[in-house]
């Protein structure tokens, strides 16, 4: 009931017309009908919401419509106009939906999303059409590395995930490299959800994050949160807050001038 609840709230927050609101809360309940045999998933199918953010593309599988409640409804990344001039830098961008977050409130900024997953990146064309696309993986020093995926190219992941059953190779980049080949002085926010690759992309952003831009990452297991405290602090970051449970956590970090 209580999640029923909130695909009731979603859909009325976030449809522009009660069919869009009643369209939102259908799809909603895909992941939940499926649990009950009473409907299967179709992956290679998409379908559009019309939402107070705009038009939004969404595969029929397990994961797309996850990041509709947690990202724009619960608004999980909290910030909206963002302190600081440069890119947005979205890494572990999915299929889009942080980066149609903070362009939403920020447009005036360039957003570069990061995505490793040629599925994904596909998708985040869609939903967010003015974001550079960087096909890779972000890591500590360019290469290559294995991540495990699901069949239906939904997420690739360094941790255990029940979805994952294929494992694949993926190009790897730095923050560091991506900064220099493209210009990149100063950043106005770094996000990063990355399944495990966070304290890597950190390690790999050295030069990068004494820019002092905003940053908020989720994190995996409790090592690899206290590993980006610690990072993060030791890069001149003050911790604005953070939380962490039942194996993930939050980051919220800045300079002093975004505290508060």
């Amino acid at each position: 009931m209580k999640k029923l609840l909130e695909f009731i709230g979603c859909a009325l927050a976030l449809g522009v017309s009660p069919v869009d609101k009643w369209q939102i809360f259908w799809r909603q309940t895909k992941n939940l009908r499926v649990r009950l045999k009473l409907a299967n998933y179709n992956p290679q199918d998409t379908y559009t919401l019309n939402t107070n953010f705009g038009r939004l593309t969404f595969r029929d599988n397990f994961g797309d419509i996850t990041n509709l409640t947690n990202l724009l409804y619960r608004k999980v990344y909290r910030w909206k106009q963002l302190s600081h001039s440069g890119p947005i830098l979205d890494v572990g961008a999915n299929i889009g939906m942080a980066a149609v977050w903070f362009t939403h409130f920020n447009p005036e900024h360039r957003v570069i999303c990061f995505e490793p997953l040629h599925e994904n990146a596909a998708m985040i064309a869609k939903n967010c059409p003015q974001a550079e696309i960087v096909n890779a993986a972000v890591g500590y020093e360019v290469g290559s590395m294995s991540l495990t995926t699901d069949t239906d190219g939904v997420m690739a992941s360094k941790v255990p995930n029940p979805h994952a059953s294929l494992t694949k190779i993926f190009p790897v980049v730095t923050l560091n490299q991506v900064a220099q080949d493209k210009g990149i002085s100063q950043f106005s926010l770094l996000k990063i959800d990355a399944e495990g690759m966070e304290v890597e992309i950190l390690q790999g952003a050295s030069s990068l994050l004494g820019n002092k831009g905003q940053v908020v990452i989720e994190t995996h297991g409790i090592e690899r949160h206290n590993a980006c405290l610690k990072l993060l602090q030791r890069n001149g970051y003050q911790i604005e807050n953070q939380q962490f449970s039942v194996g993930t956590g939050i980051v919220f970090a800045g300079c002093t001038d975004d505290i508060g």
